[in-house]
C-alpha cells in the first residue's frame, strides 16, 4: 500500500513537471494604465496579482497590490508578489531593472503604448489573444467603436446649428509659479479635441511649457485639466486662481472642464467617454 501511494505521489510530481509554464496560470504584474484598463475590460484580472500606481482605471484595478510607478520600478518590488510574467507598457523602466526581473525567470512581455484609436484596438485584440480571450476582446472592441460612433453622430448633428468648431482649448497639465505645461500635438488631449471638433490652442509637440504671453494673446475659450492636477491645487476654484493663469479670460471665469486623470491622459476603453465630455462642456459653454 506504501509502495503504490509512493508512486501516486512521484507520478503526481512528474506530470506537473512535465506541464509546460504556459499552461500554468500566470501571475502578471501590469504596468501602465491604459494596459491595465484593457486587462481588466477583457476580464482578465483574476490573473493580475499587482498592477503601478498609474493604474486607477477602472476602480476594481486599485484593489490589487502596488508595485510603484511604472516609469521608475524596483525589481524587488516586482518580485515581492511572486509573478510569472510582467506585462510592460511602452515607457516601464528603467531597462536594466526589466533585465534584473526577466533574469530570475520571470517572462517580461512589451506592449506598444497606444497613441490613437487603431492602436488602442490592436492592443486590445493583442491582449484578448494572450489571455485567451479573443471572444472578449472582440466585444470590447465593438463596444468602443459603437460608442465612438454615437459620438461621431452627436457631434455631427449638433457641429452644423452651434460654432463649437470655432472654439480653443488648453489643456493644462502643469500650473505653477514656474509656469505653465500644456498639451499640444501627438497627445491625448489633442485627439480628445479633435474628436470633439474643438481646436487646440498649442500646436507643439508633446507637453511643454508655454509662455504666458503667447496665451495672453491667443486666449483661449476654456480649459481642460486632469482631476489629479485640479485636487492638487486645492480645487477648481484654486486652480482657476493660480498666478500663472491670470492672464486667461478663461481662468477668470473658470470655465474649466475637469477630466478624470486616465481618461485625460491615457487611452482607454472609455476613449468615447472622455470625447463625449469634452464635446459636451464646449457645446454647454458660454463661449459656444
Amino acid at each position: 500500500m506504501k509502495l503504490i501511494s509512493y508512486l501516486f505521489a512521484a507520478t503526481l510530481v512528474i506530470v506537473y513537471l512535465l506541464v509546460p509554464a504556459q499552461a500554468q496560470t500566470p501571475r502578471i504584474v501590469v504596468t501602465g494604465g491604459s494596459l491595465t484598463d484593457v486587462v481588466f475590460a477583457v476580464g482578465g484580472e483574476a490573473q493580475v496579482v499587482a498592477v503601478d500606481s498609474s493604474s486607477l482605471s477602472p476602480a476594481e484595478a486599485q484593489q490589487k497590490p502596488v508595485v510603484g510607478y511604472y516609469r521608475d520600478l524596483s525589481a524587488e518590488g516586482v518580485l515581492s508578489v511572486s509573478p510569472t510574467h510582467v506585462w510592460a507598457l511602452e515607457g516601464t523602466g528603467s531597462d536594466q531593472t526589466l533585465r534584473q526581473i526577466a533574469r530570475t525567470g520571470v517572462t517580461v512581455e512589451h506592449f506598444a503604448k497606444p497613441e490613437s484609436v487603431a492602436d488602442l484596438i490592436a492592443l486590445v485584440e493583442r491582449v484578448g489573444a494572450e489571455l485567451g480571450r479573443e471572444g472578449e476582446a472582440q466585444q470590447v472592441v465593438a463596444s468602443i467603436e459603437k460608442d465612438l460612433m454615437n459620438v461621431a453622430a452627436l457631434t455631427t448633428n449638433e457641429s452644423t446649428t452651434d460654432n463649437t468648431s470655432s472654439l480653443r482649448a488648453l489643456f493644462v497639465l502643469q500650473a505653477s509659479d514656474r509656469g505653465i505645461v500644456a498639451a499640444g500635438r501627438n497627445t491625448v488631449p489633442a485627439l480628445l479635441f479633435s474628436y470633439a471638433q474643438v481646436a487646440n490652442l498649442i500646436e507643439h509637440d508633446g507637453y511643454k511649457p508655454v509662455s504666458t504671453e503667447y496665451l495672453a494673446v491667443s486666449q483661449p475659450d476654456f480649459l481642460v485639466a486632469p482631476s489629479h492636477v485640479v485636487e492638487a491645487a486645492g480645487g477648481r476654484e484654486q486652480f482657476c486662481a493660480q498666478s500663472s493663469l491670470r492672464l486667461l479670460h478663461a481662468a477668470r471665469d473658470c470655465q474649466l472642464l475637469v477630466l478624470d486623470s486616465m481618461l485625460a491622459l491615457g487611452m482607454t476603453t472609455r476613449i468615447a467617454d472622455a470625447i463625449q465630455q469634452v464635446y459636451t462642456y464646449a457645446h454647454a459653454s458660454p463661449s459656444a
